[in-house]
């Protein structure tokens, strides 16, 4: 009944990975806008690590992080380098998220960021790419 559908594979993939990687794009920005103040909240995440120093360095560069890998996705361009990209910073948040909270309610949507880029990673960029000739 659905087979028609399988024609717009391609076309399902380009939607997938422009929504994740605007996504992205949508979070880190206004960080990467905002300043130091900013940064060091964004960069606290850090100190599950044990980071306690340079905060503001550590959000700035999870805020550009996210902002390349989200343009990287969206372009299809050095996709899995995007990819890279924004898993780290999604995988930063849920582990931060999984120290603060306590529960699983809270930690679900940065799980579900995490899966969704290991599985983008598998699958690639498609046909519809800017890397693609």
């Amino acid at each position: 009944m659905l087979k028609f559908l399988g024609k717009y594979r391609e076309a399902g993939l380009l939607l997938l990975r422009a929504s994740v990687g605007l996504i992205f794009i949508l979070i880190c920005a206004p960080v990467l806008l905002s300043g130091e103040h900013r940064w060091w909240q964004f960069g606290s995440a850090m100190r599950v690590f044990n980071f306690h120093s340079h905060l503001d360095w550590w959000g700035f560069l999870g805020a550009l992080a996210g902002c390349i890998g989200g343009i990287f996705m969206m372009l299809g361009f050095a996709f899995r380098i995007g990819i890279l990209l924004a898993f780290l910073v999604a995988l930063v948040n849920a582990i931060a998220v999984a120290h603060h909270e306590h529960g699983l309610y809270s930690i679900i949507i940065p799980i579900e960021a995490v899966i969704a880029l290991v599985c983008l990673s598998f699958i690639g960029p498609g046909k519809y790419s800017v890397d693609k000739s």
